[in-house]
């Protein structure tokens, strides 16, 4: 089983970010963190933005879910396609292609929603608007 958290990143006092050739100021990030690595630092999802509420909606139902997008927000200019998540009583489960390679990584779900949850809270209370605001799907799309 793999160990998931959340976290929210914030960039407040005139922070600004570089993040696949946009800069980003005065916004929120969600920040994925699988067994103590963040997603971002691996070459595959470093031009990536994770886009919330439809991580948040992963944790209800089996699926697939466009959990990962480009920076721009075209979600077919960074080639996601969307993850394929199975969800049990106990776990749940991502199964995507990141390039050539394909990753499988299963989660508590009491943790798994827990963590969802903890960032809702922090996004009830913050004031900075959350990125991506706007998702473009891959033609075609289908859950």
């Amino acid at each position: 089983m793999n160990w998931f958290a959340l976290f929210l990143h914030q960039l407040t006092d005139g922070r600004s970010e570089e993040r696949g050739g946009s800069v980003f100021k005065g916004v929120s990030f969600v920040k994925v963190v699988i067994d103590g690595q963040e997603l971002e630092e691996m070459d595959a999802f470093r031009d990536s933005l994770v886009y919330f509420d439809e991580l948040a909606r992963s944790a209800e139902s089996s699926g697939r879910y466009l959990i990962f997008t480009c920076t721009c927000g075209i979600a077919e200019d960074g080639g996601w396609e969307g993850v394929n998540v199975d969800v049990t009583e106990s776990t749940v489960s991502w199964e995507l292609e990141v390039g050539a390679e394909r990753l499988r990584f299963t989660f508590d779900r009491r943790e798994y929603v827990s963590e969802i949850e903890s960032v809702k809270a922090a996004l009830g209370s913050s004031p900075l608007p959350l990125e991506p605001r706007a998702v473009i799907f891959p033609q075609g799309f289908k859950r």
